[in-house]
């Protein structure tokens, strides 16, 4: 009798001004299993570790949805949330490798300890930071050439 279970995978982040780069994660992440859960970061959990978002939680969640390869979009609350790993019955948890050096977050020393923590290639040439810097920049940009003209 073959065994039926669906090897379900989550990931998480903040998927802030969608990009390649999450893109990316999210492909290779559905790429181990059968089944695509994308935890989102809330707007008030952003806030506890960077800058506050551009695009709501709401609208990040919406757009999160309507990509074909994930399967459930839900909150997340609590950064590497060992606990939801577990009550959604995971097989494992996926993230950018840009956190494979952090040793001090509990949530995640727990996941990699159980085996089940994936990290793949985070996409260092794009990024959402870079994304606002730039619009940042342009906008400064624009403004000057606008005094300059008046």
């Amino acid at each position: 009798m073959k065994n039926n279970k669906k090897v379900k995978i989550l990931t998480s982040g903040t998927f802030d001004l969608l990009h390649s780069g999450h893109l990316n994660i999210l492909k290779n992440a559905k790429s181990l299993g059968d089944y695509l859960i994308v935890a989102v970061s809330t707007d008030e959990l952003v806030k506890t570790y960077k800058e506050e978002s551009i695009v709501s939680f709401i609208d990040r969640c919406e757009i999160l949805k309507h990509i074909d390869f994930v399967d459930e979009v839900i909150p997340q609350t609590k950064l590497f949330d060992y606990e939801q790993f577990e009550n959604i019955g995971a097989d494992y948890y996926v993230i950018g490798n840009d956190w494979e050096d952090n040793t001090t977050d509990l949530g995640l020393n727990m996941l990699r300890e159980s085996g089940k923590l994936k990290f793949f290639p985070y996409t260092k040439r794009l990024s959402t930071t870079k994304i606002k810097e730039k619009i940042i920049k342009n906008t400064k940009m624009s403004k000057y050439l606008e005094l300059q003209e008046s």
